[in-house]
């Protein structure tokens, strides 16, 4: 396994809203990609959208509570883990 420190740091509302938005965007647009394939099952493309409507919704909570803490400063701490299966 290794691990990859994406995010670490306090950012202020308007640069950590700005930054889970468009990491959240990259990854929809990862999932509107596989759905327009031609190589994707029906499952796979159900799966993704599932993905989509999950991303949306996660944002949304997020971006609400950094909006119920005004003037906060906004600690994100993102690590990603991989390992490959054999």
């Amino acid at each position: 396994m290794t691990e990859m420190k994406l995010i670490e740091g306090s950012f202020s509302q308007e640069d950590a809203e700005i930054l889970l938005t468009e990491l959240t965007k990259t990854k929809i647009a990862f999932h509107e990609r596989k759905i327009g394939t031609v190589h994707e099952s029906e499952e796979d493309i159900k799966h993704s959208e599932k993905k989509i409507i999950r991303l949306g919704n996660d944002l949304r909570k997020m971006l609400e509570y950094i909006k119920s803490h005004p003037n906060g400063r906004v600690d994100i701490d993102a690590v990603v883990s991989i390992s490959v299966a054999s």
